[in-house]
């Protein structure tokens, strides 16, 4: 009879504790659901998170998905649903969010609470998602409210937890979610509880693509909203993981099918994989339907094929040629008249060769609002490769320039450059120093020995020695170790009556190069000049020696 009745009592203590748990627990349980993540070595970690929304977001902790390459979610059924997305990751608030595709069954979330919580609530944690289901919640009261983000609170619980209510949900009165419980301290005596705001409120964004907790989580993270903000993600995201960034661009694609620049972003991605089968399958779904800009697609296309075409190692696909680049610009152009692409059309005519149609088309686009110096500068470029007249090609270079006002910002060192060697090449050659001054002032004067050694054999034309022996002796001390800049050095001292000079110079190249013929016969001439005649055949004997004709006649006259 004792044992029966202590019995009895247990089963009255039992039942009255059940019946003080609110009702609504035994509902808000079916939004807990559990968690295994598996990372790249095969562990598995087991967690829970909170059902948020009936389309599959899910509140969960950030640690328990750091590095995870799978993460598979169990509903109080059993039910299995994969991981589609990450939408938030905070690990300094060790919480995330996922979101799960949503399965026959109708998810059950949670009815998320206003900020009405306050000091002294009364709230409850429910308990583990894998506890059995006679578990009951433990209802506690909150002590503190601190404030983040000007928005959200963070909350002190009046008990402890265990371990296995981490990322439990917190209820107040009405049922509401106000929270997700934290990490437990080192304190036995407290909780803590995140605001489930904060998570609710998740969402990733353009700038996102760099961030560091995101991409600790290698899964595939949704997209944000808008077009333009899920295109700048995609493109800030980049190339690093090509299976990623075609998952996104597939993405893309399913959210907004008629947008081009998904197929655009797909086929080139595509092209630079060399994967030109499908590739040209991604070019014909976007050109396949009726809302799309097709004009866009063919641009695309022309500049896919236009940059495979310069590249060495491209071996022609089907019909990607150069043709096929200028067909498809003309293509868009007549779509869309825009510029850029009778822009793109007139560079694929010149890797055609068809210098006369290019040259045009530059010209032409000269005159609508693309003009620039880079238009008069292809136009001169075409004229060359036709070897017109020179002076119609300083024509297109003096153009060039003219398009930029003095003094001459440093974007125009460029199309002084190529005027410059255009000069020399008419025999203009003050005007081409002039031009080589001007590109030396506008580069700062960061240039290579060989800028300094071109510009004194243009000087030396025009007579215009002490420059001349400035700029030789300049590529000397960029460049110590090249005996012909000193041989150069020593001929026009000579040329300048400069003997002793010259002999010096002639002496370093010699220390340099020792079978470098040309010092020794600069040498052996100015010994000639000298009136030292033994000296000046020893050393233009050598210079033979070594194969300099040259010298062969000095002797010879001699």
């Amino acid at each position: 009879m004792k044992k029966a009745l202590c019995l009895l009592l247990l089963f009255s203590f039992v039942i009255n504790i059940q019946s003080k748990e609110p009702k609504f627990v035994t509902k808000a349980r079916l939004a807990q659901v559990s968690i295994v993540a598996q990372d790249a070595d095969g562990n598995l970690h087991e967690g829970q998170g909170v059902i948020l929304n009936e389309t599959g977001d899910i509140v969960t902790e950030f640690d328990l998905l750091k590095g995870a390459t799978k993460v598979s979610v169990f509903d109080n059924k059993g039910t299995e649903y994969a991981v589609k997305y990450i939408c938030g990751a905070s690990s300094m608030y060790n919480i995330a969010k996922i979101c799960i595709e949503p399965g026959k069954d109708k998810l059950t979330p949670l009815e998320l609470a206003q900020d009405n919580t306050h000091s002294g609530s009364t709230v409850y944690v429910l308990p583990n998602a894998k506890a059995d289901k006679k578990a009951i919640s433990t209802e506690s009261a909150i002590t503190d409210i601190q404030t983040f983000r000007d928005t959200y609170n963070y909350y002190t619980l009046a008990s402890a937890l265990s371990e296995r209510q981490i990322s439990s949900a917190v209820l107040n009165d009405a049922g509401q979610l106000i929270g997700i419980v934290q990490n437990p301290t080192k304190s036995e005596e407290h909780a803590y509880v995140i605001d489930a705001r904060f998570a609710a409120d998740m969402n990733i964004t353009p700038l996102d693509a760099g961030n560091a907790d995101l991409r600790a989580i290698p899964l595939p993270k949704r997209l944000p909203e808008g077009e333009e903000a899920a295109t700048s993600f995609i493109l800030l995201t980049g190339a690093r993981d090509t299976v990623q960034y075609l998952t996104y661009v597939d993405d893309f694609i399913s959210l907004y099918p008629s947008n081009a620049t998904g197929y655009v972003m797909k086929a080139e991605m595509l092209v630079a994989t060399q994967q030109y089968d499908k590739a040209q399958q991604a070019y014909e779904a976007g050109l396949a339907r009726e809302d799309t800009k097709k004009d866009e697609l063919h641009y695309s296309l022309a500049k896919a094929i236009y940059e495979l075409v310069l590249s060495p190692s491209y071996n022609t696909y089907q019909d990607w040629n150069i043709e096929k680049s200028i067909s498809e610009a003309q293509t868009a152009y007549e779509v869309n008249p825009l510029e850029i692409y009778r822009s793109q059309q007139a560079h694929s005519l010149y890797v055609a060769k068809r210098y006369d149609e290019a040259c045009n088309l530059f010209l032409a686009l000269t005159k609508t609002n693309m003009r620039s110096p880079e238009l008069f500068l292809y136009a001169a470029q075409c004229k060359q490769m036709q070897e017109a007249p020179i002076d119609e090609i300083i024509a297109m270079q003096d153009s060039a320039v003219n398009c930029y006002t003095k003094p001459y910002p440093a974007a125009a060192a460029k199309a002084i450059l190529m005027r410059a060697t255009s000069l020399a090449q008419a025999g203009k050659n003050r005007e081409a120093v002039a031009d080589l001054n001007e590109y030396e002032h506008l580069t700062g004067g960061n240039l290579t020995a060989n800028f300094y050694y071109e510009r004194e054999q243009i000087e030396v034309k025009c007579r215009m020695y002490p420059a001349a022996l400035n700029d030789i002796e300049r590529a000397i001390r960029l460049s110590p170790n090249e005996p012909f800049y000193y041989a150069e050095c020593a001929a026009l001292n000579y040329r300048v009556n400069q003997i002793d000079e010259a002999i010096h110079y002639a002496e370093q190249a010699i220390k340099i190069a020792p079978t470098f013929a040309d010092p020794y016969r600069i040498i052996g001439v100015c010994y000639n000049e000298k009136g030292e005649k033994a000296k000046a055949q020893e050393y233009l004997k050598k210079a033979v020696e070594l194969g300099d004709q040259l010298a062969q006649g000095v002797l010879d006259k001699m």
